[in-house]
């Protein structure tokens, strides 16, 4: 069921080591990713069309958005992909959507070459330091623009 005149699609992508949040240092989360998952389709109540992908590989990631570049909006974290991936950032160019840069940690807190994204020079919108929230913040927001 979708409350828009159209349906809204909506691809929410993460990069390496977002797949094991649970395992990593506790910064990051305690919540595993299957179950950020469950609750983010919980929370947007089957409104939109939300296609989640994770890869620890660049190549993937890339393809993925290729695949999918009808969609309406990319919620993406890049995880390491931020600060080095050029071809990311081609890719990312060519989409003609609306995309959310979201990152768990406050990178601006953390070691230096963490402040800087090469995806931001793409991105609509940042979100950085909110943990999973800014997941759901970004879903809030979506709503707002849609309605």
């Amino acid at each position: 069921m979708y409350l828009f005149n159209k349906i809204i699609k909506i691809l929410i992508i993460n990069g390496p080591n977002l797949n094991i949040l649970k395992e990593r240092e506790y910064f990051y989360s305690q919540e595993s990713f299957k179950k950020f998952k469950k609750k983010i389709n919980f929370y947007s109540k089957n409104i939109f069309d939300i296609i989640f992908f994770n890869s620890n590989c660049e190549g993937k990631i890339i393809n993925f958005i290729q695949k999918n570049k009808n969609a309406n909006w990319i919620l993406i974290n890049p995880a390491a992909y931020s600060h080095y991936s050029l071809s990311l950032l081609d890719c990312l160019k060519t989409f003609k959507g609306i995309i959310i840069e979201i990152h768990i940690t406050n990178v601006y807190k953390r070691e230096f070459f963490r402040s800087k994204s090469l995806i931001s020079l793409r991105s609509n919108i940042i979100i950085s330091g909110m943990s999973l929230d800014g997941y759901f913040l970004s879903i809030d927001y979506i709503i707002k623009k849609c309605l």
